[in-house]
C-alpha cells in the first residue's frame, strides 16, 4: 500500500514537472524557429482564368524546434487606401519537428467579388497592398504569426475608358459613337461588353454588345452603332457599359 502511494506521488510530481516545463520548452522551440531564416512568405504572383483571379504565394517553414507545428495557415488581405477589398485563406499541412516544408499557397477569388467592392479598379490604375500573415501553433500550445506587406501596382483592364464622337441619325434611328480604352491589367480581357442606351426616365432605348478579346498591354478602339427606339428618346440619354454584369462606365449625352 505504501509503495502504491509512493509511486502515485512520484507520478504526480512528474506530471507537475512536465506541466511546468512544457510552456518553457515550447517557448524555447519557438525561439529556435525564429532564428535565422526558418520562416517566410515570398512575393506573390497573379494570374487570371475563367473569371477568377488567383494569387500564388511561396511559403517556407523549417521546423528547427522540438515540437510539431500544427494549424498552420496563410491569410491574404488586399487593401486599397486602407479599405479591404479581398480576404483569402489557405491551410498548410502539419510539419513534424526537424522537417522543412516549401509550399505554394494558391488563393482564388471571383473577378466580380473584387470589383463589386471597388469598381474604380476596372477603369483606374491603383497602388494596392497585399498583406500576408502566416499563423501556426507550436506543441498545440503557443500560437505564433508573422506578417509581410507587399506593395503591388494594379493595372486597370479598362483604363481611360472613353465614349466619344457620338452622332444620332434621326432618319435611321441609330446612335453611333467610338469606344476606346487601354488594357493595363496583367491578364487579357475576354467576354462581352454590353452597351446600353437609356433615357432620362431610366428606360432602355437600345442595346448591343461587343465580343472583346483584348490582350494585356493593348489599346482598344471600335466604332459602335446602336439601333434605338425613337418613341423613348429624350433630350438627355445615357450610355452605360457593362462587363461581367458590372457597370463599368456611364456618360450622359445631350442630343
Amino acid at each position: 500500500m505504501r509503495l502504491t502511494i509512493k509511486a502515485l506521488g512520484w507520478i504526480i510530481i512528474l506530471l507537475w514537472i512536465i506541466t511546468l516545463t512544457l510552456p518553457f520548452s515550447a517557448a524555447l522551440s519557438l525561439l529556435k524557429l525564429a532564428e535565422g531564416r526558418n520562416l517566410g512568405v515570398q512575393e506573390p504572383t497573379f494570374t487570371f482564368s475563367n473569371g477568377n483571379i488567383s494569387i500564388t504565394m511561396p511559403v517556407y517553414i523549417n521546423n528547427t524546434g522540438f515540437y510539431d507545428i500544427t494549424e498552420a495557415n496563410v491569410k491574404i488581405r488586399i487593401w486599397k487606401e486602407n479599405v479591404a477589398i479581398a480576404d483569402m485563406l489557405a491551410s498548410l499541412p502539419e510539419i513534424p519537428a526537424g522537417q522543412m516544408v516549401n509550399a505554394s499557397c494558391t488563393f482564388t477569388t471571383n473577378f466580380r467579388e473584387i470589383f463589386q467592392k471597388d469598381r474604380t479598379l476596372l477603369t483606374k490604375d491603383a497602388n494596392l497592398n497585399v498583406n500576408a500573415t502566416l499563423r501556426f501553433q507550436v506543441a498545440h500550445l503557443i500560437a505564433f504569426s508573422i506578417a509581410r506587406v507587399f506593395p503591388t501596382q494594379w493595372g486597370a483592364p479598362f483604363h481611360n475608358l472613353t465614349v466619344y464622337g457620338e452622332t444620332y441619325n434621326s432618319t435611321g434611328h441609330v446612335l453611333s459613337f467610338y469606344i476606346s480604352f487601354n488594357n493595363h491589367a496583367f491578364f487579357s480581357i475576354s467576354g462581352f461588353l454590353t452597351v446600353g442606351i437609356f433615357n432620362s426616365a431610366g428606360e432602355t432605348v437600345g442595346m448591343t454588345s461587343l465580343d472583346l478579346n483584348v490582350p494585356y498591354g493593348v489599346s482598344f478602339m471600335e466604332f459602335v452603332e446602336v439601333a434605338v427606339d425613337p418613341s423613348k428618346m429624350t433630350g438627355d440619354i445615357y450610355v452605360r457599359l457593362f462587363f461581367a454584369d458590372l457597370e463599368v462606365f456611364e456618360r450622359m449625352i445631350r442630343l
